[in-house]
């Protein structure tokens, strides 16, 4: 099946080199987190490499997809720059027949996360953020600390994207402020037997 779908992202992105470079740097980060959490490595490598599968379809083709296998609620909830997660994990369900949720939830939530993801979910959401063609600063900073603790890394992405969704004036949906609360409140109960009284 991988390699089935690898030609299905040549021929999608036979004119946008620059989706699949970034496709295969997600395969290349997530297969690491695969590694060091010995994770299933054809679910890993499936998700990195379905992830943004439908990026470049029309809105039709989205609202299509996500109505059919998600409902319109999605639609409501998500804002159009967000279906291709649904939408890419519709395709997944449709043309290759997966049905796994360790490799449609991670494709379903990689854009804005949502509270308490599994590992899977982690690990395509972060690896999305840090893949080594990102040349951001933010990118690089979370980067930094992604091996060593996954779920700050999880809470600084969530962050930063929020602060530049809100800067350039985008849509935010309510899941995404919630996740990020979510992993706020998880590294603060995290730290806080070390405080001091």
């Amino acid at each position: 099946m991988i390699d089935a779908v690898k030609k299905a992202l040549e021929t999608t992105f036979a004119d946008d080199k620059e989706r699949l470079v970034h496709t295969y740097g997600v395969l290349e980060t997530a297969l690491k987190f695969q590694q060091k959490y010995q994770l299933d490595r054809k679910k890993v490598t499936l998700a990195a490499l379905l992830h943004d599968i439908t990026k470049n379809e029309s809105q039709k083709y989205h609202k299509k997809l996500i109505k059919k296998y998600y409902g319109k609620q999605t639609l409501k909830a998500y804002a159009p720059p967000l279906y291709h997660g649904f939408s890419a994990a519709a395709y997944a369900q449709k043309t290759f027949g997966i049905k796994d949720s360790e490799i449609l939830g991670p494709i379903e939530h990689h854009t804005v996360g949502k509270p308490a993801m599994t590992l899977y979910e982690k690990v395509l959401y972060i690896s999305d953020y840090i893949e080594p063609n990102r040349p951001y600063q933010a990118c690089k900073d979370v980067r930094e600390i992604a091996f060593d603790s996954l779920d700050e890394a999880v809470y600084k992405a969530m962050d930063n994207s929020i602060t530049l969704f809100e800067k350039n004036g985008g849509v935010i949906p309510d899941i995404a402020y919630e996740a990020r609360a979510y992993y706020q409140k998880k590294l603060s109960n995290r730290r806080r037997p070390h405080a001091k009284t």
